[in-house]
């Protein structure tokens, strides 16, 4: 796990010694990303300039470090990420004649990507987001994973592009605007976080999960997908055996925890109690024989703590288990000041716990190893019942989409939010609309399907999958999840409706595959949530309504809201009406005071 960074001035917008600093400058920035080793690589013609900032987790050998060139130098690398297959790659590539020089992913894969070009990407299981600069060709590729697990941000300015596994950095480009997009200011208040590939600026974008962006010697930018989540079609899915779907399940399941527990240093797990946690853990414990270390989070005297639970199915596989009570001085002390840990603004109140879970994991063990991805895959939410719009006479694709955004997953209120920005409201539609419509207008699928899909395109990227990296590599903690394994995508794509929900329960495929390694009493019947207790809110509401009235000053000054104060006045108002609202407008506007100066 690491931090990449780079610049590709192709008409030379900035001299050499401008190039190295800009780009140590994001390495710097984001130096809590990889602790362990930096480096820089700069082309002969000078155009490029690649960095990298390394967390040491195979191979710790300082030949292993970034940025990285192939045997024939023609290629250089710098990259993020684990490539769990590598071991495999690497002993086809040896088959083929390749020596090689250390025993890192990294050296396999630019070794890789020298044989077998752009094809790679679609063979590779990891996670990464990674940057190949073409000597000959004088081209840039980033590519980033299937499912979005690694950020990957692109900023441009006249005659130059920029990109670094963080945002805030590139904030520090010369030239580079610090134009707030209204349309993404709406995004962010509509959903709590900005649908890729925008974000809340102009001129920075994100490349898309399970793409590639391909920067050419004029600086001309293009990007093409080479992995999409999509579902097979209806007779596919009804031709499913589910003893047999069950059987492929459990044995891919095993290998993607399997390779998740590989590293040179110290591995752990999360483990809350949900099913989707206690699996890993339970695959590790029952069918490797690990006995990994296993973590958890909860709050002082909270209802929901899941710590106890989780200390039961710990005990139960045996494994050594640890958890971390968030006090009130904890959650206090940190939410005065959350915003500016934020690289992008993310409303979802589960990022406190996570942060403070990461911090406790850190203090033992390097990586971990998560159960993200179950619900998205396999139907977990309780917001995943038939829409209202659906069960109507007529079905209406654009009605079930707005009611999926604007009541399943609330934040403010549709209506003060439209007053405040209401030239933005066609804009939002257009960028929603435009990106789900294809899943509504299939007609083979079910509404738990639709939006099994929506949220693995939204949701999951833009704020679970973002929480995580970002919480985790706050504290240089690597994540791992097995539920992104390219054989579990495809066994999810096939998924049939009845192996999801009986109309009661959730993801029942995934809980008679725990079954078979818990027993019934220890397996959580229904889903619960990882955020702030809304207790908490209520007790010291005087404290957060002072944070609230400071979130009111600075984005009331701020730029995109100053010019249009009346407009905002309701926004404001709104902004107490639910949890979710409340805690996005402080977070914004601690966030807004948090940019690196250019």
């Amino acid at each position: 796990m690491c931090g990449i960074a780079g610049l590709f001035d192709f008409n030379h917008q900035y001299d050499a010694p401008q190039r190295t600093a800009i780009v140590n400058r994001f390495s710097e920035l984001q130096k809590h990303r990889g602790p362990d080793a930096s480096g820089l690589w700069q082309s002969e013609n000078q155009a490029c300039v690649l960095g990298h900032t390394r967390l040491s987790i195979i191979d710790l050998d300082p030949r292993s470090n970034q940025p990285m060139s192939e045997g024939q130098g023609r290629y250089v690398l710098s990259f993020n990420g684990e490539i769990y297959n590598y071991k495999q790659l690497r002993q086809s590539l040896i088959s083929s004649g390749v020596t090689f020089k250390t025993d890192s992913d990294t050296e396999v894969l630019i070794e890789a990507y020298a044989c077998w070009g752009d094809e790679l990407f679609a063979q590779l299981d990891g996670m990464f987001a990674l940057a190949i600069y073409d000597n000959q060709e004088q081209t840039l590729r980033l590519v980033r994973d299937r499912m979005g697990e690694k950020p990957l941000y692109v900023a441009k300015t006249t005659d130059a592009w920029a990109f670094s596994s963080e945002l805030k950095p590139l904030l520090t480009l010369p030239g580079l605007s610090h134009e707030i997009s209204d349309a993404s200011l709406f995004e962010y208040f509509s959903l709590r976080y900005v649908l890729d590939p925008h974000t809340l600026f102009e001129d920075i974008q994100c490349v898309q999960p399970g793409c590639m962006a391909i920067i050419n010697s004029q600086g001309e930018y293009t990007e093409k997908s080479y992995f999409a989540f999509d579902l097979q079609s209806k007779q596919q899915r009804d031709e499913v055996n589910p003893a047999q779907y069950l059987d492929a399940l459990d044995n891919v399941f095993t290998d993607a925890v399997s390779t998740r527990l590989v590293a040179d240093v110290p591995v752990g797990a999360f483990l809350s109690s949900g099913v989707d946690s206690s699996l890993v853990c339970a695959i590790a414990a029952k069918k490797l024989n690990s006995d990994v270390r296993c973590f958890s989070a909860g709050f002082v005297g909270g209802k929901e703590n899941e710590t106890d639970a989780a200390q039961q199915i710990a005990d139960h596989l045996g494994l050594p288990f640890e958890y971390y009570l968030v006090s009130p001085e904890d959650m206090l002390q940190t939410a005065r000041h959350f915003g500016e840990l934020l690289d992008e603004p993310n409303g979802d109140r589960s990022c406190v716990p996570m942060y403070f879970l990461s911090r406790l994991v850190k203090s033992q063990v390097t990586v971990a190893v998560s159960g993200d991805g179950g619900d998205e895959l396999f139907g977990g939410y309780g917001r995943y019942q038939p829409l209202k719009t659906t069960q109507q006479a007529k079905f209406n694709q654009v009605n079930a989409i707005s009611e999926y955004f604007s009541q399943r997953l609330p934040v403010f209120p549709t209506d003060a939010l439209t007053q405040a920005m209401p030239e933005q409201q066609q804009s939002f539609r257009h960028r929603i609309m435009s990106r789900f419509v294809p899943a509504f207008a299939r007609t083979d699928l079910q509404d738990i399907e639709r939006m099994r899909l929506m949220d693995a395109h939204s949701y999951m990227p833009g704020a679970v999958l973002a929480k995580v990296d970002r919480m985790s590599m706050r504290h240089s903690l690597e994540v791992r999840t097995p539920f992104f394994h390219p054989s579990i995508l495809a066994l999810s794509m096939q998924l049939p409706v009845n192996l999801s929900t009986d109309g009661h329960e959730l993801k029942l495929i995934l809980r008679q595959l725990l079954a078979r390694y818990l027993p019934q009493h220890l397996i959580r019947p229904g889903k619960q949530g990882f955020g702030m207790p809304a207790s908490f809110f209520q007790k010291y509401a005087g404290i957060f309504e002072e944070l609230a009235k400071q979130a009111d000053e600075i984005l009331f000054d701020w730029k995109p809201m100053k010019n249009n104060l009346q407009r905002f006045e309701q926004l404001r108002a709104a902004s107490r009406s639910n949890i979710n609202s409340y805690w996005a407008w402080i977070v914004l506007g601690q966030w807004t005071q948090s940019w690196p100066k250019q």
